[in-house]
This record gives C-alpha cells, structure tokens and sequence, in this order.
C-alpha cells in the first residue's frame, strides 16, 4: 500500500543546464557509430526510472528491492535513480540520503500530471508516466511504453576522479524530427550503490534496510534554452560521506515544462589515480 501526502501551494523549479547542438563533434566523442545499432536504425536511449521513497516508509523496501532489480537488469536498458524524500522523517526516523530538494521534484511532477498528491513508493517513467513503485506489473506496462517510443536523443557521459574531485564531461544529439519546440535542460546526477542502514525508529525500526541507485548530488552545468554550444564539462566536488567505489555519473535530456525525458546515458567512474 502506497503512502500518499496532499501538499500546500508551492514553487519550485526544476534546474536548466547546457544542451548540445543536435549533429556537433562533442566532448567526449559522439560520432555515428554511437547514433546507430548494428542494424543502421537509430539506437534506443534508455528508459529513466526515478523513485520517490523513504526509509520512514514500511511500504517503500519492496519498491527499493525491486529499483535494484531493474537496475542490475541485463535484458532492460534502464537508468534508475532513487530521490529519498523527507515529509517522512517527522515520524521518527530521519532519513540520512533525504533531501527537501527531491520531494520538491516529486511535488513538481504531481503539478505536472495534474494534481497535488505526493506518495511513497512513487516511480516516474522518463519523466510522463507514474505509478505505484511496489507495483510489478504496472511498472512493467509503462516500461514497455516507454521502450516502444523512438529516442528522440542520444547522450553520452563520461566521469573521472580527479584528486577529491570528480570531472564530467556530457555530449548530446538531438533528433530533431523528434523533438518539438519545448526548450530543453540537461542534468546531471551522481549516484551510490549498496548503501546499508540499521533504521533506528520510525515504520522500518529494527530493519536493516540496503538502498542502490541514490541520488546523492544533482548539478546544473549551464544555460536554458533550446540546445547551443558543443559540450560541456563541470567538476564536482566530493563529499566524505561518498564512497568513490560505489558512485556513477546520469546525465539526462529533459523538457522544462512537460518534465519528459528525452534522452539519458550513465558512466561509471574511472579513477586517474
């Protein structure tokens, strides 16, 4: 059973970054060969999966259980990214990985999809689609959905460890028979696997509760707009509490009004020490 709050009139807006001139030599490299299968049809971008849950929670576990899963999938390609939310921690329980800024995300999307109800476990399907994240079978239909579309961007990603800092560098190509007027942002996403708790109180006390894919740090890397320029790169400063073994970078497309995602990539971390 999904556990749902009525939210208060609220403003929040969703960060815009650098796009990419659809077709331009990017940094790092994204040449045909990337924009093509082997079959010579446009390749499909991964499905992005965001779930709004909380270790407050009792109804979220099975929905982090089975975010892992789809994460690990090899059959899926999947970008999961797991927002813990923090209306929950007045029971007793504070979240360590919850942050205002991902519930106000999650409030974003319920104004998006035409109302004002936030839930836990919630799963959002490239930015158009929701239900309830413990739900298999519904999920299942929406990945379909989403799988079923054309892509209407490619990106690619790269993410090296640079002393305490991490280096990132994102390219994009639009489609643009794909993509309509909306203007577009790009994020990016750093995130950490296997992260365990012994939850002291609240709905989950006494459990030890293990959560992948969580979103730790989310940067906007520029402008707004439709897409200009030929790349970009940022640094991000690490934190103690990151560990460097565990983390990957997300880069994502998504529209700034609609809240539809149009393309993502994900790369793991090299470290240059």
């Amino acid at each position: 059973m999904s556990r749902a709050f009525s939210s208060q009139a609220w403003t929040v807006g969703l960060a815009v970054v650098l796009v990419m001139t659809a077709g331009a030599n990017l940094t790092p490299g994204f040449g045909a060969a990337e924009r093509e299968n082997s079959s010579g049809k446009a390749a499909k971008s991964p499905v992005v999966i965001e779930l709004f849950t909380s270790q407050g929670c009792s109804s979220c576990p099975p929905a982090d259980r089975f975010l892992s899963e789809l994460a690990s999938s090899t059959d899926l390609e999947i970008v999961a990214l797991s927002f813990h939310v923090d209306y929950w921690n007045y029971i007793g329980w504070t979240d360590p990985f919850s942050s205002s800024a991902w519930s106000d995300r999650q409030r974003r999307y319920a104004r998006t999809f035409g109302g004002n109800r936030v839930y836990t476990p919630q799963m959002v399907v490239n930015g158009r689609w929701e239900g309830v994240g413990s739900n298999r079978a519904e999920i299942s239909k929406l990945l379909e959905r989403a799988r079923s579309e054309a892509a209407r961007a490619e990106l690619v990603v790269s993410a090296e460890l640079v002393a305490d800092r991490l280096v990132v560098a994102v390219g994009t190509h639009l489609r643009e028979s794909e993509v309509g007027p909306e203007s577009l942002g790009l994020w990016v996403a750093i995130v950490e696997n296997d992260l365990v708790t012994a939850v002291g109180r609240g709905e989950n006390a006494s459990k030890t509760l293990r959560n992948d894919r969580v979103v730790r740090h989310l940067e906007k890397a520029g402008g707004s707009g439709r897409p200009v320029g030929a790349g970009t790169s940022l640094e991000i400063a690490l934190e103690s509490g990151w560990r460097r073994d565990r983390l990957s970078v997300v880069a994502f497309l998504q529209g700034t009004d609609s809240l539809g995602i149009y393309g993502a990539a994900e790369s793991a971390v090299t470290d240059s020490t």
